[in-house]
C-alpha cells in the first residue's frame, strides 16, 4: 500500500500531462513556457536551498567524490554504448543510462523504506549528481540536442550562463558558511522558507506533466526504450556494485547507505532533463523511457522491503 502512495501522485500527473496533450488543453508553446518557467526559476531556487542546507563533513566529501567519479565512469560508458543504440535515438543514450531522479523517485521511495529521519543518508548522494548534472550533462545535452559538436570551452561558458548550475554553486557556497542555517534558527527564518516554498512547491507536478505531455507509446519508440533501459539496468547493476564496495572500505557502509545507495541507483534518469529537451521526438523517447524505468525502481523498491 505504502508503495502505491508513493507512485500513484507521479502516475496522476504524468496521466495528467498526457490528457491535456490528447485534450489540447496545452499546446507546445505552453509546455516549452513551463520548461522555461522551470528551468530558470524554481529548479535553481530549489537546488540552492538543498545545497544550503546540507550537511558537510569529511565522511560527506568523500561520498560525493565517490558518486562524482561513478557519474563520469556511467556517463563515459554511454557513450561507448552508444553503438548498441539506432539514430536518431544513440546520441542521447548516454544522457539516459546516467544521473537519477532523487526529489520524485528515490527520495520517496527510501522514506517509505527507512523513515523520514534518515533521509540524510540519500540527500548527500545527490550532491555529486546535482553538481555534474547541472554543469557537464546538462550543458551536452543541450549541445547535443541543439545538433552542435561537443566543445569543452561552450560547455564552460554554458554552465556558466545556466541559472541550475549557478544556484548550485552558490548552495554549496552558502552550505559551506551556514548562512542559511543561521538564517533559519533567526526570526526571519520563517519568512525564508515560505518565500522557497511558494517558489519551489510547483516544480514536482509541472515537470511531470511535462513528461506526460511529452510522452509517446508509439510502436516504433516501443524497442529503442526498452533496449534502453536494458542498457541501463546492465551498466548500473555494476556501478552499484562499484559503489558500494568503494563506501565499504573509503568510508564504512551500514545498512541504510547501502539502501540508499541501491534505492538511489535504481532510480530512473532524472525527469528535470525533460525541461532542457526541445524537440518532439527527443522529448517523447526520453519520456517515455523514464516512465518505463519506474517499474524497476518499484521492483527494487518491493525487493528491499521483502528482504527486510
Amino acid at each position: 500500500m505504502e508503495v502505491l502512495e508513493i507512485v500513484l501522485p507521479v502516475l496522476a500527473m504524468i496521466i495528467l500531462g498526457i490528457l491535456c496533450r490528447k485534450w489540447k488543453l496545452l499546446d507546445q508553446s505552453g509546455v516549452n513556457n513551463m520548461k522555461t518557467l522551470v528551468t530558470n526559476i524554481m529548479l535553481p531556487v530549489a537546488i540552492f536551498h538543498a545545497l544550503a542546507t546540507a550537511e558537510y563533513s569529511g565522511k560527506i566529501g568523500t561520498l560525493v567524490l565517490i558518486m562524482f567519479v561513478m557519474l563520469l565512469i556511467s556517463f563515459g560508458a554511454g557513450f561507448w554504448m552508444k553503438r548498441f543504440m539506432d539514430e536518431p535515438y544513440k546520441k542521447y543514450l548516454p544522457f539516459l543510462i546516467c544521473i537519477y531522479e532523487g526529489g520524485m523517485m528515490a527520495y520517496p521511495l527510501y522514506t517509505s523504506l527507512c523513515g523520514s529521519e534518515n533521509l540524510s543518508q540519500i540527500a548527500v548522494l545527490d550532491i555529486a549528481g546535482l553538481l555534474f548534472g547541472f554543469s557537464v550533462y546538462m550543458g551536452m545535452l543541450g549541445q547535443t540536442e541543439n545538433g552542435e559538436k561537443i566543445n569543452a570551452k561552450s560547455l564552460f561558458y554554458s554552465a556558466l550562463r545556466t541559472p541550475a548550475f549557478i544556484g548550485t554553486v552558490l548552495g554549496i557556497i552558502v552550505g559551506l558558511t551556514r548562512m542559511i542555517t543561521r538564517l533559519l534558527d533567526s526570526p526571519f527564518g520563517n519568512c525564508y522558507l515560505s518565500v522557497e516554498n511558494i517558489l519551489t512547491t510547483a516544480i514536482t507536478p509541472i515537470i511531470l506533466i511535462v513528461v506526460g505531455y511529452s510522452m509517446e507509446l508509439a510502436p516504433e519508440l516501443i524497442s529503442p526504450c526498452l533496449k534502453t533501459i536494458l542498457l541501463r539496468v546492465l551498466l548500473q547493476a555494476v556501478m552499484i556494485a562499484g559503489v558500494l564496495m568503494a563506501v565499504k572500505y573509503l568510508v564504512g557502509g551500514s545498512r541504510l547507505l547501502n539502501l540508499a545507495v541501491i534505492t538511489y541507483m535504481s532510480s530512473p534518469a532524472t525527469f528535470s532533463m525533460q525541461t532542457f529537451l526541445r524537440k518532439k521526438e527527443s522529448s517523447a523517447y526520453a519520456s517515455t523511457t523514464n516512465s518505463l524505468y519506474c517499474v524497476v525502481s518499484i521492483l527494487v523498491y518491493i525487493t528491499l522491503a521483502v528482504a527486510g
